[in-house]
C-alpha cells in the first residue's frame, strides 16, 4: 500500500492503525508491529542522514570518528545507529498524537529523525535540509506539503504557564521544570540533566530528581483540568 501514491489512502490506514498502537495490550502491539514493518524501507535514509549529521556537528568524516566514538568501525556505527532509530520509530508509533491525520507517513519518519538526532547530541535545526528530505520516493510526496504542527514543548510550555499561573506547581516544581525544558543547557536528550539543574539551583542530583518527580505529577495531574485536555496532545 505505501509503494503507491494514493497519499490519502496512506493517511486512513496508517491513522487506524496507529489508534490501535496507542492502546496497551496485545493488540495495540501487534498494531505497532504492523506499522513498524510498514515503515522499515524509510529507516536507512533516516540511518544515513543521522549518521552524516552527527558527524558534521562533531567535525569527523572518517569511518573511526562517527557516531559510536574511536574504536567503531563503519559497518558497527551503521549498525548501531540504525538499531537506534528502529528503537525511536517504535516509540513514535506508540506514542503518535492522533490529532495529527495528514502526512501521517511523513511525520513519523520526520520526528523518529529528530528524536535519533536527539539522542546523539545533536540539534534537528543543525540538519534541517536532511531532515525535510526522504530517499524513498513513496514518502517523498507526503513530505511536499507539511502541516504547521504545534511542537510538543509548545504545548508543554503552554500547559506549565498555566498550571504556575493558577498556582497548581510549587515554586521548587516550576523551577526544576523551567530549567530542564526551557533553560540554555542540555543533555544527550535535548533537556537538561539533573545534575545541570543541580549545578543552576545548588542542590544535589538525587534532590533534584525528587522535585523533577513531584512537579512532573503535580502537572500530569494538573493537565487533566486543563483547557483542551481531552485531546490527543503531543506532550
Amino acid at each position: 500500500m505505501l509503494a503507491t501514491r494514493e497519499y490519502e489512502t496512506h493517511d486512513r490506514v496508517l491513522h487506524a492503525l496507529l489508534e490501535r498502537a496507542a492502546v496497551s495490550g496485545r493488540d495495540g502491539a501487534t498494531a505497532a508491529e504492523i506499522v513498524l514493518s510498514a515503515m522499515l524501507p524509510a529507516v536507512p535514509g533516516v540511518t544515513g542522514r543521522v549518521i552524516r549529521a552527527a558527524r558534521a556537528s562533531t567535525g569527523g568524516g572518517g569511518a573511526r570518528r562517527g557516531v559510536t566514538g574511536g574504536g567503531a568501525s563503519a559497518d558497527e556505527a551503521n549498525a548501531d545507529v540504525q538499531a537506534t532509530v528502529i528503537g525511536h520509530l517504535w516509540e513514535q508509533v506508540r506514542c503518535f498524537p492522533l490529532r495529527r491525520r495528514h502526512h501521517v507517513a511523513a511525520n513519523l519518519v520526520r520526528e523518529t529523525q529528530r528524536a535519533a538526532l536527539r539522542s546523539f547530541g545533536v540539534d534537528h535545526v543543525q540538519a534541517a535540509a536532511e531532515v525535510s528530505s526522504v530517499d524513498d520516493d513513496a514518502f517523498r510526496g507526503a513530505l511536499a506539503q507539511p502541516e504547521r504542527e504545534v511542537a510538543a514543548s509548545e504545548e508543554l510550555l503552554s500547559v506549565l504557564s498555566w498550571a504556575v499561573a493558577r498556582g497548581l506547581l510549587d515554586e521548587r516544581g516550576q523551577a526544576v521544570l523551567t530549567r530542564r525544558f526551557f533553560g540554555d543547557r542540555a543533555g544527550r536528550d535535548g533537556v537538561a540533566t539533573d545534575r545541570q539543574v543541580g549545578e543552576e539551583l545548588g542542590v544535589s542530583q538525587p534532590t533534584v530528581t525528587r522535585w523533577r518527580n513531584r512537579a512532573i505529577a503535580a502537572l500530569a495531574d494538573a493537565a487533566e483540568e486543563y483547557p483542551g485536555g481531552d485531546l490527543p496532545w503531543a506532550s
